[in-house]
């Protein structure tokens, strides 16, 4: 009897110990825990990662957005609230000025090869100077974003007399070169927005209708490619480096292009899925510019990629790179 309290007494203690050994990282995913990145993307991603790290490693996910919202999640993360969260970086205006490039239109059409793309130049070096104080996990960039509108308008043309929601100092470039009159509003306070006539649309990528309920609010979208907002799950760097290693390769091996492209992929099907829902709904219209008309906007905002260049150090090299991997990407490279 003896011999066996001793031996359960020591099993106990090594449970213990290996219990106390293991790190946990809160994951805020910014989301009620029914959306769809949430269901698609982040969920079966942190169970893989609790699966194969046992003892560990546990990511403790948090939906919702009681700890970390789409404007505050960045300082959340460096302030150590939580380890880990996912959030569109293009909300954090001047913190990833290099970044900012794919606001600017008719650069991508998927966003699963964009999303590759991105981390192969995340990969170069060339944004090391914005990333210094976080570490990617995966990165993403949007599909392209749509002019959403509360009614038609009176000439697709031009938006001269419309108040667009924008999110980016280039998106509210692409609206004043559009006729139209750019507004900063919080993404959280969109619907709202929208619900009273304070904006008369925004300039958003389809996959935000689901988790905002934006078809309720907007009937008539024109669809073009007028840029996208980066976004990525990450970690401050401080807090990674001082994990220990047995806890980095985990995160390591679980991070990167490949899960990057699944984000994307993602990405696209639900843009597309939103977009199909929305013009099933009465009263929707949903209008895809002619060549022609593209060519007119791209005509028209060409000077708002000339200007980024100019005004951005080392642009114009990130974005002749960007379109290099990204059209080898395509590619099949």
């Amino acid at each position: 009897m003896r011999c066996w309290a001793v031996a359960f007494v020591a099993a106990f203690l090594a449970v213990g110990s290996a219990r106390a050994d293991e790190t946990t990282l809160i994951f805020a995913t910014d989301g009620p825990p029914d959306t769809h990145m949430a269901v698609r993307v982040f969920h079966p991603w942190s169970d893989h990662v609790n699966e194969i790290a046992k003892g560990v490693l546990k990511l403790d996910v948090r939906d919702g957005m009681s700890i970390v919202n789409p404007t505050n999640f960045y300082n959340r993360v460096l302030e150590d609230v939580v380890q880990i969260s996912w959030g569109s970086i293009g909300n954090l205006a001047g913190t990833f000025p290099l970044t900012e490039f794919t606001a600017l239109p008719f650069q991508a059409e998927r966003a699963e090869d964009a999303s590759v793309a991105y981390w192969r130049l995340y990969k170069t070096g060339l944004l090391d100077g914005n990333f210094k104080d976080v570490v990617p996990i995966m990165m993403s960039i949007y599909t392209q974003e749509v002019v959403h509108l509360t009614k038609p308008p009176k000439s697709i043309e031009t938006l001269a007399g419309l108040r667009i929601m924008v999110v980016s100092k280039t998106a509210s470039n692409l609206i004043s070169r559009l006729g139209g009159s750019p507004s900063s509003i919080p993404l959280p306070d969109l619907y709202s927005a929208l619900q009273h006539g304070t904006v008369d649309g925004t300039l958003i990528a389809w996959t935000a209708f689901q988790p905002y309920r934006l078809a309720e609010v907007t009937t008539y979208h024109y669809e073009t490619q007028l840029g996208a907002s980066p976004g990525m799950v990450f970690m401050a760097r401080k807090r990674y480096d001082a994990l220990p290693a047995t806890v980095r390769k985990i995160i390591d091996e679980n991070s990167g292009e490949a899960i990057s492209r699944q984000l994307g992929k993602a990405l696209d099907e639900l843009s597309e899925e939103a977009r199909l829902k929305a013009k099933a709904q009465s009263g929707q219209v949903d209008v895809f510019a002619t060549e022609a008309q593209a060519a007119k906007w791209r005509e028209l905002t060409a000077p708002v990629t000339a200007a980024w260049v100019k005004e951005t150090p080392g642009g114009e090299k990130v974005l002749s790179t960007f379109r290099q991997i990204l059209a080898d990407v395509k590619a099949g490279k």
